[in-house]
């Protein structure tokens, strides 16, 4: 882009002097102010494209920013402590891990900040734990009622499900911009001890930072 730019002030200053050329000559053009418009020109255009970008000074570490799909409304969330970042993590989802000792072992937790109504954010996870029951070959497999609980002041509604090597909630709280939070979280294998669904809200609330 930085040689595209500068060709055209190039370009630019040689019709400039082919226009003047044609003139009978009654006056010689003033090269010297020409050449210092010309190398001020290049000067800005090589500073608005070699600058390098500022690093965004309102960002803080453990803490990320969640948007609605549209991205109309935003939240942030912080990392609770003893998670990592997941790698696969973005506006429209935050993820944190856990690992046990084993390497193999984690609790895995997924937020979504949605703008569906209730039902929607229900049938929506329930579809989600449906696909996963469906490649599941455990005759073992559970799912429960959907339930409620206080964290602080925040009310949280979820339901559990267990399936081969795996244990999970899918969890949603109304937030104060008209919004549901929604969370899913799995525990896979048994090297860590798996978070249960009261310290999890309390968590979760902590996390939410509106």
């Amino acid at each position: 882009m930085k040689r595209i730019l500068i060709g055209l002030v190039v370009a630019s200053s040689l019709v400039f002097s082919g226009c003047k050329d044609k003139d009978d000559k009654k006056e010689a053009p003033d090269t010297t102010k020409q050449e210092t418009v010309s190398e001020g020109t290049e000067a800005d255009v090589t500073a608005g494209v070699d600058q390098p970008k500022e690093s965004d000074e309102n960002a803080v570490d453990g803490i990320s920013t969640l948007s609605t799909e549209d991205g109309s409304v935003k939240i942030s969330i912080a990392r609770p402590e003893g998670f990592e970042d997941a790698e696969f993590s973005s506006e429209q989802q935050v993820a944190f891990q856990r690992l046990g000792a084993d390497g193999t072992s984690s609790t895995q937790i997924n937020l979504r900040l949605m703008a569906e109504d209730e039902n929607t954010v229900i049938t929506t996870a329930q579809q989600e734990v449906e696909y996963l029951l469906s490649a599941n070959t455990d005759d073992q497999s559970t799912v429960g009622e959907i339930q409620t609980l206080a964290s602080g002041e925040r009310q949280w509604s979820y339901f559990s499900y267990t399936l081969a090597g795996e244990e999970g909630y899918r969890l949603w709280t109304g937030l104060s911009n008209g919004c549901i939070l929604s969370c899913a979280v799995e525990n896979l294998g048994s090297g860590l001890e798996p978070l249960e669904v009261d310290s999890l809200a309390q968590m979760l609330s902590a996390a939410i930072q509106e």
